[in-house]
């Protein structure tokens, strides 16, 4: 496998990088990809590590990786390591211009012609201006040597304007020179269907952090007190509309004591109101994690066998849940098999 992300990186997206570095490795790169999931500093570094291998003047790259490999010989896994040990890189004179100048450019974001940002920040609207799109395809038509890589940093369908759209379609269609497309988005069907279907869909896995949202902030663990910053965050989170509905349901409350045709009708009703709150635009992070610390709140006093095991259970199906829900799977089927999941864990534990 070639060496083309830092060690770090890898870690934190082990599904990615090797998808990228196997079709590398196999000759079998596709020219547009969409990253899906909330993790925008990953995508970031991704891109930028991506970038820099393909134009990095090494001989030796697919070995020992290409020039200034961030993060080589540490692997923690923290992202904020990898971040600061790009901006450590970047202040180091005396390491840096050792490298070729391709990485130098593409490690300061400045390299004339292999590196592309198209981001709805530059039209007034709030939308990728035509204009710019149709600069970037003429752009991507000229021949060069280098692999131009274009990150498309919020590929959602209200950042274009549908000229621009389809602008960047011919050119993702039909590519005259070596380069590559990255398409960032938080979810599948957030992207136009033309977009899609002419990317290799490639999903970034959450930070732990980001998939527990809220609850890294409220009161659940008994003992725990609340940070001053975090006082005003827990009291809107338990007076939120979403929690409000949500504490209504008989399942939450009740499922341990039920038994056959009422357990499964309470389990239906709750798909059923999970899918509702999710069509209503609520986003899967505050769905999932309003039921998640409702039933926290409700064990966390109880004396169920293997109490800490079914909460870490119960947290995986959530972060799974919100995951899948963040990709590409129909809402509904998630529902579903969430609350299924959910229900016989419950009977395994409760009842």
């Amino acid at each position: 496998m070639q060496s083309i992300f830092s060690p770090a990186l890898t870690t934190i997206q082990p599904v990615a990088t090797r998808l990228f570095a196997s079709a590398q490795s196999s000759g079998r790169m596709a020219h547009a990809f969409l990253l899906t999931g909330r993790d925008q500093a990953s995508k970031w570094l991704l891109a930028r590590q991506l970038a820099i291998y393909l134009n990095c003047e090494k001989p030796e790259k697919a070995e020992l990786g290409p020039c200034l490999m961030v993060g080589a010989g540490h692997s923690s896994g923290r992202l904020e390591e990898e971040v600061l040990a790009t901006d450590e890189l970047l202040n180091n004179q005396a390491v840096f211009s050792r490298a070729c100048q391709n990485c130098r450019w593409l490690y300061r974001d400045t390299h004339p012609k292999a590196w592309y940002v198209l981001s709805n920040e530059s039209g007034a609207s709030g939308k990728i201006p035509v204009e710019k799109a149709r600069q970037l395809s003429e752009e991507l038509s000229l021949t060069t040597s280098y692999v131009r890589v274009v990150v498309v940093d919020d590929a959602s369908e209200s950042a274009f304007h549908r000229p621009a759209a389809n602008a960047l379609l011919k050119t993702i269609e039909e590519p005259r020179s070596n380069c590559l497309f990255l398409f960032f988005a938080n979810a599948v069907d957030d992207v136009l269907a033309t977009i899609v279907s002419r990317c290799q869909v490639v999903p970034l896995l959450n930070s732990r952090a980001e998939n527990l949202g809220i609850l890294a902030h409220v009161g659940l663990l008994p003992g725990r007190k609340l940070e001053a910053q975090d006082e005003a965050a827990n009291k809107a989170f338990w007076e939120s509309a979403v929690v409000k509905e949500l504490a209504g349901e008989t399942f939450l409350s009740e499922a341990d004591r039920h038994h056959g045709a009422r357990l499964a009708q309470d389990a239906l009703a709750l798909a059923h109101k999970l899918h509702e709150l999710l069509e209503e635009e609520h986003a899967p992070e505050e769905v999932f994690d309003a039921l998640l610390a409702l039933e926290l709140r409700r064990i966390k006093t109880g004396k169920a066998a293997n109490l800490a095991r079914y909460a870490g259970t119960l947290v995986a199906l959530t972060e799974e849940a919100k995951r899948r829900v963040d990709q590409y799977v129909g809402k509904k089927a998630v529902c579903e098999s969430f609350v299924l999941s959910w229900q016989q864990l419950r009977q395994k534990n409760f009842i």
